[in-house]
């Protein structure tokens, strides 16, 4: 039956397909990745404002809400009754700023953590202006004669060209940069303890961006909404499960091994698993096939016969893309534990 299946798969391709040469294909796979850091028994989260100047505290506060809320992970509970329960409490949105304070307002809320924390930099430094000497070619005023072929129709004819000259001109640019450094904190509200900190900051510098050139320098709340974007995520990444887009090589082949390649640059990676088992069958002595069926399996999940499959292609042809192959599906199968406890914790 699977021999039926492949040869109809394989026929249905152009043959242009099958005898071209080929080259290494680097394809995009989504894979989701458990969390760094475990908070068991964290089902039900708030997000205090950040202390922070300009605003920024509540930037980050709403950065981290959305891309939790992405993640399906936590149930959280909505700003406006977390602004409630503040002002009952005469604490305003920046009065979280310790662990104390922070269980006293999670357990009014019903949470089982609490996120809050600072924006300790948020700034855009004046634009450094400079001017440098640059080579231009400049017009003399002087002509002479020249002879010019036409291109298309390789007639020569003389032509009156301006006689350039090389010479220094001032050249001026600016320079601007930014920095965001945000502290976060997680506090368990049943136990009072911090679940979890991380510090982290990042820097934009455009570089020279001469001043008339196509070139415009990035607006100040752009670069800060971008590096402070950059912060969260890394952040929420740290404690809730995401998905994250991983290249993969496919190995180029013969036959019916590029047949399967086709199929997989289309993400149907059932059909070339199809196709590259009968190829493995077939001719048990190509390390290709091996492989690419081992990148079949792994991708649909599939990591102990992925595994199995990446052995014998190192058997056959100990290439250091097979051999990383190994490495990183057994790092793969531990994260699909951690990942499984991670959401029988959630249930």
């Amino acid at each position: 039956m699977i021999k039926s299946n492949c040869n109809r798969l394989f026929l249905g391709l152009p043959a242009l397909l099958v005898l071209a040469c080929a080259v290494t294909t680097a394809v995009s796979v989504r894979v989701q990745k458990p969390a760094a850091i475990d908070l068991p028994g964290v089902k039900t989260i708030a997000i205090a404002d950040f202390t922070g100047p300009e605003g920024s505290g509540s930037q980050v506060a709403t950065l981290v809400q959305s891309k939790l809320m992405e993640s399906r992970y936590f149930d959280i509970i909505e700003r406006d009754k977390l602004n409630r329960i503040l002002d009952e409490q005469n604490l305003g949105m920046s009065g979280i700023v310790d662990e104390n304070t922070a269980v006293q307002v999670g357990r009014l809320l019903g949470v089982d953590a609490l996120i809050f924390g600072e924006v300790s930099v948020y700034d855009v430094e004046p634009d450094e202006r400079g001017v440098e000497k640059v080579e231009r070619k400049v017009g003399t005023g002087k002509y002479e004669w020249v002879e010019e072929k036409n291109i298309f129709t390789g007639k020569k004819k003389k032509v009156k060209r301006e006689i350039m000259k090389t010479t220094l001109v001032d050249q001026h640019y600016r320079i601007r940069r930014g920095t965001v450094a945000v502290n976060f904190r997680v506090v368990g509200v049943e136990s009072g303890r911090l679940l979890a900190a991380h510090s982290d900051s990042k820097s934009y510098n455009s570089g020279k961006v001469v001043e008339g050139s196509w070139k415009t320098l990035k607006p100040e709340g752009d670069i800060l909404h971008e590096l402070s974007n950059q912060i969260c995520l890394k952040f929420t990444r740290l404690i809730a499960p995401y998905y994250a887009e991983e290249k993969r090589v496919i190995e180029p082949g013969k036959g019916m091994v590029m047949a399967g390649v086709k199929y997989a640059q289309n993400g149907l990676w059932e059909e070339a698993l199809e196709i590259w088992s009968e190829a493995a069958r077939q001719n048990p002595q190509d390390p290709v096939a091996l492989y690419d069926m081992g990148l079949a399996y792994e991708v649909l999940g599939r990591l102990d016969e992925a595994e199995d499959a990446y052995k014998r292609s190192v058997a056959l042809k100990q290439k250091q893309l097979y051999m990383e192959s190994i490495a990183r599906v057994r790092k793969a199968r531990e994260e699909q534990q951690r990942l499984k406890d991670q959401m029988l914790e959630r249930e």
